[in-house]
């Protein structure tokens, strides 16, 4: 039972990260290709809705395509993590000719390590300090968590919870309870800036 259990973990834990690679892909996609970069505030729910028709497979719901979308924009750093784990794990979709998505987004996704880098230096020396390494990011979190958190506005509290999520293995659901009960608010954290450094680097 407990070789049982371990390999069902494993597998599911491999599927989670290829879930992770691919709707952080699909969000790069509609950042860099569909809105070349640019914020597209104007008519972008028109093109959301324009691209899920193209796809027209289920799980790519315009609701989804603005979370892909959103996973991007906030944790564009899990590229470097994504580009890793689909050249050893997931090398035919750099070859897959299927979609323009596929062929598109994993070519561009060679260079961007050197642009995460350079995203790196431009972050304010304030907030860097609290930032969660990519691997833990990609590694230590499931999907459904790392959508949650994209959703949390304010990058202090989102690293919070990132800590927090991944240092007490939380589900989402128990997460969503946390951030319900404002435990970031309760702990005092967002004014004691200096006691949340100390937690990332405990962490």
């Amino acid at each position: 039972n407990l070789i049982q259990d371990a390999l069902q973990a494993q597998a599911a834990h491999a599927v989670n990260l290829t879930l992770t690679a691919r709707n952080w892909l699909v969000g790069y996609y509609i950042v860099e290709f569909e809105q070349h970069g640019e914020d597209r505030a104007k008519y972008g729910e028109k093109l959301i809705n324009r691209l899920s028709e193209r796809i027209n497979q289920r799980g790519f719901e315009p609701r989804r395509l603005r979370e892909f979308r959103q996973l991007y924009l906030v944790y564009p750093v899990l590229g470097i993590e994504v580009a890793k784990y689909i050249k050893v794990n997931q090398p035919q979709l750099l070859e897959s000719d299927v979609s323009s998505m596929w062929r598109s987004a994993p070519a561009k996704l060679q260079s961007y390590e050197n642009q995460a880098g350079e995203k790196r230096r431009s972050t304010p020396a304030k907030l860097e300090e609290w930032s969660t390494p990519a691997d833990r990011l990609f590694y230590r979190l499931n999907y459904t968590s790392l959508s949650y958190l994209a959703s949390i506005e304010d990058p202090l509290k989102r690293a919070f919870y990132e800590q927090e999520t991944i240092r007490g293995c939380w589900t989402t659901r128990e997460l969503d309870r946390q951030v319900s009960s404002q435990y970031y608010e309760r702990m005092g954290l967002s004014k004691d800036k200096k006691a949340l450094q100390r937690l990332t680097a405990k962490n």
